[in-house]
C-alpha cells in the first residue's frame, strides 16, 4: 500500500541508507542584540518570526551566556520540469537540483551546482537535464549518467527552450542574440536574432524570438514588446516574419497556425498563409495560447480569465475568471486553478463536466504553474503559501504532485531548514563554516563580506575542518571521499584533490597543530592519517565498530578515536608506522573526543549522557561528568582550556569550568538535538548547529 503525502523531504544516497534526516528548507535569519556587524548574504534570507528562546537554567549558575545571532537557512523548491518521455520530476533549489521518479519517489540524480537554478528544462530525449544559474552559467546534467556532462559560463540573459530535435537548445542571451547550441556539448551552432527564445515549431524547424531581453512581470504576456515576435528560420537563422503579437504561436495538428495578436483578435493562418478571424475580444491583452494535444481545443487565457474555444468552429465553449492552466497530454481534460485561496479544477472536455476540484486550501496563496506528467497521469502544481504551520507568516515556495485521475494529494515539497552537520570558525575568527548537506557556507562575523559557498558537486558532506593556516578545507562525505579546497586571496575555494580510501561515511576530519597531517573517523571501522599535501594515506588505525570522532593532541603527537565499540584508542606515529592502545573501553557508544590545550586532559562523550574526563598523561579516568540522559554527541574545550562544553541528544549544552568540573551553564534548544559546536579562537563566543538546522552564536560572559 502506497503512503500518502510524505511531506518535503529531499532524499539522497548515503543519508536515506544511513538514516540521516536531510530535510530541505529555506533561508532565514534571526538576531538579538548584541547585533554581528558586516554579515553579508549572496542571496538575501527570509525573516523568519521570532523561535522559541531557549531554555535557560532555573538555578543562578556563575556563567550567563548571551545569544548574539541565531539563523538558519532554507532550500526552497524554486523550479521543476517534467520529462517529456518518462515520469521523472526535476527540483531545482537555492544550490541542489534533485529527479524523482513519480509515483515511486526514487531519487535518480542529485546535483549541486554553486549557484540558485533560475531556469530548468528537460532536452527532448527526456534523460538530460538544463539549467541556467543565477550567475550566468548554463549546466546540462545526464539523469542516467548522474553527472555534469558540460558547463558554459557566459550565458547571462533569460529564456531557455529544448527544440523538439533533441539535438538542438535555443538559449536566450543579455546581448540580443539567442544561441542555438548542441545539446550533447554545448557547442554554440548559430546566433539567431532576439533576445529570448519563446517557442519552436513541432518540426523544429522554425524558433520564435522576442526583442526584449527583459523577463516578462508576473501579469504580463511573455513577449511585452512594441516590436513583435520574430519568425527565425533555425537552419539558417534569417528571420521570415515579424509578428505583431506577444505570444507565439501555436500549430495545429494540420500545419496550420493560430496567431494572437496585441490588438486582442486571434487569427488562424492556413499553410498557404490565408487567414481567419477566431476569436475577438477587441478589449482583452492577450497572456498565453494553449492548444489541446488532440488539436481540437484551443485555450486563451487574457487578464484573468480563461476562454475555452473549439478550434474548428471558433465556439467559445465557456469562459470563467481563472489562473495557470495545463491540458492532459491526451487533450481529454483541463486542469486550471481559480480564486483565492485558489481551487484546482479538472474539467472533462468531453463531457464539459468537472471531474474533480480540490480546494481552496486556506494554507496556499497562489498558484503559478500546472504541468502534467508525459503519461498523463501526475499533476504538478507549483505555487506560493503558508509553508510552516508552526510561523503562518513565513511565505514560501512549494510543489504538490497530485493524482489526475481524483485530485488526490500524493506528495508535498515544502522549504525546510537545512540541518547543520558540521561547523567550525576560521583560524583569524573573521567566519563561521557552516556543512548543510551538499553545501558549505560561510558566515562573516565582521566588516568583510562573506566567502561564496561552496558546493560538493555530489554526495553530502558529515564532517569539515580547517587547516591551522585557514587556507585549506577538508570536507568528509558520505559516501567516503574527502574532498580538500584551497582558498585564494579573493575568498573564493577551489577544489585541490580528493582523499580516497574510506568505504563508509566520514564522521569527523581534523587537521594536526603543524597542518602537516589530516585525520579521519569513518564508519568503515577505520582511522586514517593521511599526508594533505601527497594527498596519499600514511597510515590507519582499526576499530571493532563504525569510528564516530577522531582528535589530535596540540602537540600532534597523539591521535584519539572513538567508536561505537565502545573503546577510546590512542595512537601515535613510529619509525614503522603507527602504534595503537586500547586507553578505555565501555559498554556503550562513544561519540566525541576532545583534548584539552594543554594537552593534559581527554573528553570522551558517551552514548549514556555523560561525559569522561581522561588523564592523557596518567592514563587513567579522572572523572564522570553527567550531561544528562542522552548520548553525548559534541564536545570543546575553549582556547584557554577554563570551559569544556558538550551537547547531544536533548538539545542541551553543557559549560563546566575545567579542571575541577564544576558545572557553569546549562541552556539549550529542548527537543532540538545538538549536532556540532566550536569555540571562537577567542575563547568569546561558542556556536551551536542543531539538527532543525538552526545555528545559534553564543557570548559567553
Amino acid at each position: 500500500m502506497e503512503r500518502r503525502i510524505p511531506v518535503g523531504f529531499f532524499r539522497s544516497g548515503w543519508v536515506i541508507a544511513l538514516g540521516l534526516i536531510l530535510t530541505l528548507g529555506g533561508a532565514s535569519c534571526q538576531r538579538t542584540s548584541p547585533k554581528v556587524s558586516g554579515v553579508a548574504e549572496r542571496n538575501p534570507p527570509t525573516p523568519l518570526p521570532a523561535l522559541p528562546a531557549p531554555t535557560l537554567p532555573s538555578t543562578p549558575l556563575s556563567l550567563q551566556p548571551a545569544l548574539q545571532a541565531q539563523w538558519g537557512f532554507r532550500d526552497y523548491p524554486l523550479q521543476m520540469a517534467w520529462s517529456p518521455r518518462r515520469p521523472w520530476l526535476a527540483l531545482a533549489s537555492s544550490h541542489r537540483v534533485y529527479v524523482y521518479h513519480i509515483p515511486s519517489m526514487r531519487l535518480l540524480a542529485f546535483f549541486t551546482p554553486e549557484a540558485r537554478v533560475l531556469e530548468l528544462a528537460f532536452a527532448a530525449d527526456g534523460e538530460r537535464l538544463i539549467g541556467r544559474l543565477e550567475t550566468g552559467t548554463l549546466k546540462a546534467w545526464g539523469i542516467p549518467s548522474r553527472r555534469e556532462e558540460w558547463s558554459d559560463a557566459g550565458m547571462i540573459g533569460t529564456g531557455l527552450m529544448a527544440s523538439p530535435d533533441p539535438a538542438i537548445l535555443a538559449v536566450g542571451h543579455a546581448d540580443g542574440w539567442v544561441r542555438l547550441l548542441e545539446t550533447a556539448t554545448g557547442r554554440e551552432i548559430r546566433r539567431v536574432l532576439g533576445a529570448r527564445p519563446l517557442g519552436f515549431s513541432p518540426d523544429g524547424e522554425r524558433l520564435f524570438t522576442c526583442p526584449s531581453p527583459a523577463p516578462p512581470g508576473p501579469e504580463d504576456p511573455p513577449c511585452p514588446s512594441p516590436s513583435g515576435l520574430l519568425e527565425v528560420e533555425v537552419a539558417t537563422g534569417r528571420v521570415r516574419e515579424i509578428l505583431p503579437a506577444e505570444v507565439p504561436p501555436v500549430w495545429t495538428p494540420e500545419g496550420e497556425r493560430i496567431l494572437g495578436g496585441r490588438d486582442g483578435v486571434i487569427r488562424r493562418r492556413d499553410p498557404r498563409g490565408a487567414e481567419a478571424i477566431l476569436w475577438r475580444n477587441l478589449s482583452a491583452r492577450i497572456r498565453e495560447l494553449q492548444l489541446s494535444g488532440d488539436g481540437r481545443w484551443l485555450l486563451i487565457r487574457h487578464a484573468d480569465f480563461l476562454d475555452l474555444v473549439e478550434r474548428g468552429s471558433g465556439r467559445i465553449r465557456w469562459s470563467e475568471p481563472g489562473g495557470p492552466a495545463a491540458f492532459s497530454p491526451d487533450g481529454a481534460a483541463l486542469a486550471w486553478a481559480k480564486g483565492s485561496p485558489p481551487t484546482l479544477v479538472l474539467r472533462d472536455l468531453r463531457s464539459g463536466r468537472a471531474r474533480w476540484a480540490a480546494g481552496p486550501e486556506p494554507w496556499i496563496r497562489r498558484v503559478h504553474e500546472l504541468a502534467f506528467s508525459a503519461n498523463g497521469r501526475w499533476l504538478a502544481v507549483r505555487g506560493e503559501g503558508q509553508v510552516d504551520p508552526a510561523f503562518p507568516e513565513l511565505i514560501g515556495p512549494f510543489v504538490q504532485i497530485r493524482e489526475a485521475a481524483t485530485g488526490a494529494e500524493r506528495y508535498r515539497f515544502l522549504p525546510r531548514l537545512l540541518p547543520v552537520w558540521g561547523l567550525g570558525f576560521t583560524p583569524d575568527g573573521a567566519a563561521l563554516g557552516l556543512l548543510e548537506g551538499a553545501l558549505v557556507r560561510f558566515r562573516p562575523l565582521g566588516d568583510g563580506p562573506a566567502d561564496p559557498p561552496i558546493p560538493l558537486r555530489s554526495g553530502e558532506g558529515l564532517s569539515l575542518a580547517f587547516s591551522p593556516e585557514g587556507d585549506r578545507l577538508a570536507v568528509g562525505l558520505a559516501e567516503g571521499p574527502i574532498r580538500l579546497y584551497r582558498r585564494a586571496p579573493d575568498g573564493n575555494w577551489s577544489l585541490e584533490g580528493t582523499l580516497i580510501g574510506h568505504r563508509g561515511p566520514v564522521r569527523a576530519v581534523t587537521f594536526s597543530p603543524d597542518g602537516r597531517r589530516l585525520a579521519s573517523a569513518s564508519w568503515d571501522w577505520t582511522t586514517r592519517i593521511w599526508d594533505p599535501d601527497r594527498r596519499v594515506e600514511h597510515a590507519r588505525i582499526g576499530h571493532a565498530a563504525e569510528v564516530w570522532d577522531v582528535a589530535f593532541s596540540p602537540d600532534g603527537q597523539l591521535l584519539a578515536s572513538v567508536g561505537g565499540d565502545g573503546a577510546l584508542l590512542l595512537g601515535w606515529e613510529t619509525a614503522d608506522g603507527v602504534s595503537s592502545q586500547v586507553l578505555g573501553r565501555y559498554p556503550f557508544r562513544l561519540y566525541a573526543v576532545a583534548f584539552s590545550p594543554d594537552g593534559r586532559y581527554l573528553a570522551v562523550g558517551a552514548e549514556d549522557g555523560t561525559v569522561r574526563l581522561w588523564d592523557a598523561l596518567a592514563g587513567s579516568e579522572r572523572r564522570v561528568l553527567q550531561a544528562g540522559t542522552k548520548a553525548v554527541r559534541a564536545l570543546a574545550f575553549s582556547p584557554d582550556g577554563r570551559w569544556l562544553a558538550a551537547g547531544g541528544e536533548e538539545g542541551e549544552v553543557i559549560l563546566w569550568a575545567m579542571p575541577e568540573g564544576i558545572l557553569r551553564a546549562r541552556w539549550g534548544r529542548e527537543g532540538d538535538p545538538l549536532r556540532a559546536l566550536a569555540f571562537s579562537p577567542d575563547g568569546a563566543r561558542l556556536a551551536l548547529g542543531h539538527r532543525s538546522g538552526i545555528v545559534q552564536l553564543w557570548r559567553l560572559r
